[in-house]
């Protein structure tokens, strides 16, 4: 995408506060499989301590009228192969065109813009087998794939794509993590989300932060803080019990039983470092990458 990214450190701007959300939700009116009326998506979200949320539909642009919390425009565009991809953009026409477009390729190289993110969604759900690792090396550009997808943990497949994920980022596709839940009954609102630093709950300064990487995955792990000062890497938590340190390709280089890591990176032989944090339970927490070269 045209952004630029400090990948050497996303969180480098600190301003603002962490703010809760999904992307990736579905509603009765605008997708087949989805039950639930939009405004009690809404309410339950909400309920949950969201902040912000998008309503994804399938290839549906669905605006609900009323809402305290910060909607930010999404479709989820469905490939006739299988691939789905989640485009949200402040831009409405954006998301109508995406809606009439057959061709995937076409269809990415168009939204590379500075206003619009695209996740591609559930990477290693099974039903319809979507994002084998070579077209993920084929396809492009886009903002990130999701490595945690909640509905999936109920569906044929695996949830979790950090597989993929790591795969994209030793090849040089640098690219974001996001979770979800990608709720379609009420059940499975609230399994999985993101939380973005901003310097405010909108649209417009929340997809800024996306776009740059100032946010981080959860299913129940709360990090507090994410910091790089010099060669220094720090994740502060509330309730992780332990964290990872992984480089290239999925190697976990370093193990810590508490709930903050304190890592230095000089003299580590590797393209990037990202975090994963373990709480109680299954519950973890995924940070972006630090690329190192």
């Amino acid at each position: 995408m045209s952004i630029a990214v400090n990948w050497a450190n996303p969180y480098e701007t600190r301003d603002g506060a962490w703010f809760k959300g999904n992307l990736h939700a579905h509603t009765g009116e605008g997708s087949p499989c989805g039950s639930v009326p939009s405004q009690r998506v809404l309410d339950l979200y909400g309920q949950a301590g969201y902040d912000f949320l998008a309503v994804s539909d399938h290839m549906y642009l669905n605006l609900p009228e009323r809402s305290e919390l910060t909607l930010i425009p999404g479709v989820e565009w469905n490939a006739s192969k299988g691939g789905h991809t989640g485009i949200y953009s402040l831009d409405l026409d954006t998301i109508r065109h995406a809606i009439d477009s057959e061709d995937h390729d076409l269809l990415l190289k168009s939204l590379s813009r500075p206003d619009t993110l695209v996740v591609l969604n559930h990477p290693n759900w099974q039903l319809v087998p979507h994002y084998r690792r070579e077209q993920l090396y084929a396809l492009g550009p886009f903002d990130g794939i999701e490595i945690y997808n909640g509905v999936i943990e109920r569906l044929p497949g695996y949830a979790i794509a950090t597989d993929k994920w790591d795969a994209l980022l030793i090849n040089d596709q640098r690219v974001f993590g996001f979770a979800s839940d990608d709720s379609h009954v009420e059940t499975d609102i609230g399994l999985a989300w993101i939380m973005v630093r901003s310097t405010a709950c909108q649209p417009a300064p929340l997809l800024e932060s996306m776009r740059h990487g100032n946010f981080y995955c959860s299913c129940g792990v709360v990090l507090s803080d994410i910091r790089r000062e010099g060669n220094v890497i720090t994740i502060e938590s509330e309730n992780a019990q332990e964290f990872h340190a992984i480089v290239d390709g999925g190697r976990c280089m370093a193990r810590v039983s508490d709930a903050v890591i304190v890592y230095d990176v000089s003299g580590l032989d590797a393209v990037y470092v990202r975090f994963a944090a373990y709480g109680p339970g299954s519950t973890m927490a995924w940070t972006q990458p630090f690329f190192l070269r």
